[in-house]
């Protein structure tokens, strides 16, 4: 019992509410420190004996009499958070102590499975609860756990030993994510300060809610980072809606211009409330920057309501020490929107932006009052881009390479195909209804076009790129009319760095960044493309020769494109759907004129090329290669 009463002394003795890790030590802070090796096995002793299992909170503690659970919570976790905000001696521990890091973890799953906020044996003394405290002051505890020392010389743990701790990459995200949301629910439950000063209860405590979501995004994105398996899991359990949604739910709170005194305070002022949203933007653009799939997290973070969030915060001025010197790495509000704008070129972020079209326009900019005009302009021009998206989409024939036959004449829908549907292997793009139409297309030019197609979806063949071609061919179009100029003042200056290839220019559209930027380079030169292969000069010629609009100084365009943690050159859609489908997809009531039987020497030669067909064991069914 006199171990029991000592730590409870030095908790009541250190006991703050923790605001920044970069207080400086106090006495009690550093006795914590310099005798942790005394008081570290008391703490993990009255873990072992008064607190529940982390994984199955229902069971009783092994010896309740010692201790009641919430005197033994306070007394296992107040010494982390007190050494953690105020030492830095404290924190090293934390990052490079294996038995630490253990103890924290267990602790960490405990109370993220505890339901309610009240523990057995809490007197009710306070308003605020002693769960949610924890809450709060465990973001910061495990983002330093996890997070990289500035000091070369000082040893930091992987971060697998501490998911080792918590039981696997599933245990971490789900309580990571159920933290945010509780974090942001009692945010959210705060009650309305009678006075917007740094002294007001309501104030503190929408702080303290406002820290701990910070830390928790931190915390999130160094998880993302550091660990492939924790991003992919993340998204996959909807990491970028929660944040989407606990930003939409606590900005009105935290985005408030209360007075001078509060919003420039060094603490509590709007531009520290600010740092929450940045986080949360940093995670979204980070998990979709890095993923193997962005367009899933692009859709998650639309379908969530992200551009109706970020409508709203154009109330808000912006604050030069947030906007216009973030820290480095950091994504704020424009960042984002613009990193988004990069995939409204593919078809399932369209149809998400479709779902939540109306929903942005019923809050039309110019009824707004506007304090933060760099977001309003960018928001302006993204909103423009999606209208433009959907435009692109809607152009009849829809995807017509997707849904009806691609044999000559033929004219029928993938609907109604009797046989299995047959998905050209070399392009990926061509489906037929029939062994007889993909003779016929063979021979009538589809045995050319089928490497030129295959170019315009990319090595891998991805099915959102697929899918994509329309509408990445209308923003192709329209964004090199829009920059004619541009590009005859770029083909003049390729023409005179590169003057022996002046007639093997291409012109390349580079869409992994908004607004779009052109270049114009040898073919050689272009990255993840076949530059060497012959095909080209003579798909350039027929180019020039079928065209209504010829390409000017170069051979034809490209398209560079990105997926999230992967780009790709891609030959131009446009021109390629124009070329290899031409007169095929519209209406055409001239009888099917089918190949003759007797042809099969091109049929022979169509697989000694290595074009060999295959069928989709279903109608509806894609495949991805």
């Amino acid at each position: 019992m006199r171990a029991k009463w000592a730590v409870m002394g030095l908790v009541k003795i250190s006991t703050v509410t923790p605001l920044s890790p970069d207080s400086g030590d106090d006495t009690a802070t550093m006795y914590i420190v310099r005798r942790w090796d005394e008081i570290y096995p008391w703490m993990r002793f009255f873990a072992r004996n008064c607190l529940p299992p982390p994984y199955d909170v229902s069971v009783a503690p092994p010896r309740p009499d010692l201790c009641n659970v919430f005197d033994a919570a306070k007394m296992c976790i107040s010494p982390l958070t007190i050494i953690c905000t105020r030492s830095e001696e404290g924190r090293h521990m934390l990052r490079s102590s294996v038995s630490v890091q253990h103890f924290i973890a267990q602790l960490w799953i405990l109370v993220g499975n505890i339901k309610g906020d009240v523990l057995p044996g809490d007197p009710g003394t306070t308003n605020d609860g002693l769960v949610p405290m924890i809450r709060t002051s465990f973001a910061l505890t495990n983002y330093v756990c996890v997070s990289e020392t500035e000091d070369p010389d000082k040893i930091t743990l992987p971060l697998s030993n501490y998911i080792h701790a918590a039981g696997g990459v599933k245990p971490v995200v789900d309580t990571l994510l159920k933290y945010i949301r509780r974090i942001t629910r009692d945010a959210t439950a705060v009650a309305e300060p009678r006075s917007w000063t740094a002294c007001d209860p309501s104030v503190k405590q929408l702080h303290l809610y406002t820290v701990g979501l910070n830390y928790s995004f931190q915390f999130l994105q160094t998880i993302s980072r550091q660990d492939a398996s924790c991003r992919a899991q993340l998204i996959r359990r909807g990491s970028i809606r929660t944040v989407v949604d606990a930003i939409t739910q606590i900005s009105p709170r935290i985005l408030v211009q209360a007075n001078k005194e509060l919003d420039f305070h060094p603490d509590m002022g709007l531009a520290e409330r600010q740092n929450v949203l940045w986080s949360g933007y940093s995670y979204i653009a980070s998990a979709i920057r890095d993923a193997d799939d962005g367009v899933s997290g692009v859709c998650q973070a639309i379908d969530a309501g992200l551009l109706q969030t970020l409508a709203k915060a154009v109330v808000c001025p912006a604050h030069a020490n947030s906007r216009d010197h973030p820290p480095r790495g950091r994504m704020g509000d424009i960042e984002l929107l613009f990193l988004l704008a990069t995939f409204f070129i593919y078809h399932r972020v369209v149809g998400s932006i479709f779902r939540h079209w109306f929903l942005v326009q019923n809050a039309p900019m110019e009824k707004r009052e506007i304090r933060d005009q760099g977001l309003g302009i960018a928001l302006e021009l993204v909103l423009t881009s999606t209208a433009d998206a959907m435009k692109h989409r809607n152009v009849e024939p829809i995807n017509f390479h997707e849904y009806r036959c691609s044999g000559p004449g033929c004219s029928m829908r993938t609907s109604k195909f009797v046989n299995k549907k047959r998905r050209c292997s070399g392009c990926l793009i061509s489906i037929y209804c029939s062994e007889k139409c993909q003779r016929t297309a063979w021979r009538n030019g589809h045995k050319k076009w089928c490497p030129v197609l295959r170019c315009t979806v990319g090595p891998w063949g991805s099915r959102d790129i697929r899918t994509s071609l329309q509408v990445i061919a209308g923003f192709e179009t329209s964004s090199i009319s829009r920059m004619a100029k541009d590009v005859e003042t770029r083909v003049r200056e390729a023409q005179q760095q590169f003057p022996e290839f002046s007639d093997k220019l291409v012109l390349m559209l580079d869409m992994t960044v908004y607004p779009p930027k052109s270049h114009v380079l040898p073919v050689h030169k272009l990255e993840r493309f076949p530059g060497e292969d012959p095909i080209w000069p003579e798909i350039a010629d027929e180019i020039r020769q079928r065209s209504d609009s010829p390409p000017k100084g170069y051979m034809f365009s490209v398209v560079k494109v990105h997926l999230g943690n992967s780009s790709f050159t891609l030959f131009s859609p446009s021109t390629a759907l124009h070329m290899a489908f031409e007169g095929q997809y519209f209406p055409n009531h001239e009888a099917y004129d089918s190949a003759d039987e007797d042809g099969i020497d091109d049929w022979k030669t169509l697989n000694d090329e290595g074009m060999d067909y295959y069928s989709d064991s279903s109608d509806d069914k894609c495949h991805d290669v």
